[in-house]
């Protein structure tokens, strides 16, 4: 082994020491550049693959987590705004697990874990706080499940409980969402998160919190007045009715006249007035007696009459009195007599509902029709572009009124109620949308035909990079010229023997032939000459077949001459 180690440590010096001085120089630029793509290849190789552990986190979910990293003696990497913290790939999963087993809370939330360690003797001011603190945490953890909802935060404005009912103010909420990218709630949505706030806290209503987004764009109307609101709900009504109405004109006319060629609006008016009323009938001719009563009575009787002066004469002495009647006689004879008749009868209470339709206005405009256009022999007009030409036509007068019926009959138009329906032929103003497409077309090639010269440049740099420097170096580098051959090898049979006594040259004595006292001489350097064109042929063929064909065509060229 150290034989073999050494015979090619000389072989390399010999062949290095051969070498002229820019050739050094650069088969020794070579070497390094070789080693350095190694050692570059080594250390990547063996580098650590960091993967994202969480991404979006504040400073202070950043802060803790790297600190607990730390205590673990986890090497980690945190991007350049220190939202996002990476780790060791095979260790993302062992992490996730663990930060969740230690209740790490993300987005500075904190629910009401805040009250597992209260410290004995907390004051009541300090137990408020942290009661309110666990609502907003609390809220703000549920609001996140919400879809497009990355972030929020949650202040709630409780007040003191008092005594006196005038003095008693209701709870309000504030709160602050971040969506993500291209995310927008809508009205049902933001309805729901006011609703699921004041679910949550006593006495708060749906109209006391106050939504808004990350760019300070209010989101909830925060309706107030029952009245405002009242009138609020009646619009959005009007508007939601008349935007179905719409929809159900052109809905039915574009598929006649085409998409887009039909132009539609309505205005209905609502009836909010709330009445009622009750409506009894009775039925005379299906009575009956339903009880009867019978009271008669019969006194037969007399009484003495008073008798004397009446008044005060009669308290006067010598007045005699006058003479009166005996008795007074008082005879009753009474007859009393009830009937109860049951009358059948109908009680009838209606109330008609809080908004009914009182009448309904429709104007709707449609386009014409876009015809072959034919002149008076009835040949096709045809353009310049050799396309035949198109004219606008208006829809018949018969048309329009079926239009009208139709449109009629699907919402339900009363004239009596003074319902209204106007239909219009117009011509619609017509995009160049040929001019536009061709516009697009030409931008699309134009874009095309950029990336393909693209391409082709870049291909044709590494092209001619390649064969016009790096192959060039290669072949100057390790190029063992036949010149450097000549020098290297020895001419005459003097300068073998020379070598071969001095061992000038070591490890070439197995390669040179070796010299018998009795061999020919001339022999010897014929065979030499022999070899040197042969290595001449199979290092060159291109030359020397051009040297054979330039030696043919001048010995064809002096025979003629001859």
């Amino acid at each position: 082994m150290q034989e073999l180690v050494e015979k090619i440590y000389r072989n390399f010096a010999t062949f290095f020491s051969g070498l002229e001085t820019p050739r050094k120089i650069a088969f020794l630029a070579l070497v390094g550049v070789i080693v350095a793509t190694m050692i570059g290849i080594v250390v990547w190789a063996s580098q650590t693959n960091y993967k994202m552990l969480y991404t979006e986190l504040n400073r202070e979910d950043a802060k803790q987590i790297a600190r607990l990293l730390e205590e673990k003696n986890v090497p980690y990497q945190t991007s350049k705004d220190g939202k996002s913290i990476s780790i060791p790939e095979g260790m993302v999963e062992i992490w996730r697990l663990e930060l969740a087993k230690s209740g790490v809370s993300f987005s500075g939330t904190v629910g009401y874990e805040v009250l597992d360690n209260q410290p004995f003797g907390t004051t009541t001011f300090i137990q408020k706080v942290n009661k309110q603190r666990a609502l907003e945490g609390e809220l703000v953890k549920t609001i996140k499940y919400i879809s497009g909802i990355e972030k929020a935060r949650v202040h709630l404005s409780i007040p003191e409980n008092s005594p006196f009912v005038s003095e008693k103010k209701p709870p309000s909420a504030s709160v602050v969402i971040s969506l993500a990218r291209g995310v927008s709630l809508t009205d049902k949505e933001i309805k729901g998160i006011a609703s699921l706030i004041s679910s949550s806290i006593d006495g708060m209503r749906s109209e006391d919190v106050v939504i808004i987004d990350q760019r300070g764009k209010k989101l909830s109307e925060n309706i107030g007045d029952a009245m405002t609101q009242y009138t609020a709900n009646r619009m959005a009504l009007e508007a939601k009715l008349n935007r179905q109405y719409e929809e159900q004109i052109e809905g039915i006319l574009g598929k006649v006249v085409g998409e887009g060629k039909v132009i539609a609006k309505v205005s209905a008016t609502m009836d909010y007035t709330v009445s009622s009323s009750t409506e009894t009938k009775f039925d005379s001719e299906n009575k009956a007696v339903l009880s009867e009563v019978n009271n008669s009575q019969k006194l037969t009787g007399s009484r003495p009459s008073p008798q004397g002066i009446p008044g005060a004469r009669s308290n006067l002495p010598g007045e005699t009195p006058q003479p009166g009647i005996p008795e007074t006689r008082n005879d009753v004879d009474k007859n009393l007599s009830t009937k109860n008749y049951n009358v059948p009868s109908k009680v009838t209470k209606s109330s008609s509902p809080a908004a009914s339709l009182a009448n309904i206005s429709a104007a709707v405009m449609i386009d014409g029709r876009r015809v072959p256009a034919v002149d008076e022999n009835g040949t096709p007009v045809v353009g310049k572009d050799g396309k035949q030409t198109m004219k606008y036509e208006k829809w018949s007068e018969a048309d329009i009124a079926n239009f009208t019926a139709i449109i009629s009959s699907a919402l339900g138009i009363d004239s009596k109620r003074g319902d209204k329906v106007v239909i219009r032929n117009m011509e619609f103003a017509q995009e160049d949308m040929e001019a536009i497409e061709a516009m697009i077309r030409e931008k699309e090639n134009r874009a095309l035909i950029k990336s393909i010269v693209q391409y082709l440049a870049i291909g044709l740099a590494i092209t001619l990079f390649f064969f016009l420097l790096v192959r060039p170096f290669i072949q100057w580098v390790t190029d063992n010229t036949i010149e450097s051959m000549e020098d290297f090898l020895p001419k005459t049979l003097e300068e073998l023997e020379k070598i071969q006594a001095n061992q000038k040259l070591p490890g070439l004595e197995e390669a040179l032939p070796q010299i018998e006292e009795k061999l020919n001489p001339e022999k010897i350097e014929g065979n030499m000459l022999r070899e040197k064109i042969i290595s001449l042929v199979e290092n060159n063929p291109a030359k020397a077949a051009q040297i054979i064909q330039e030696m043919i065509h001048t010995t064809e060229s002096d025979k003629q001459i001859a």
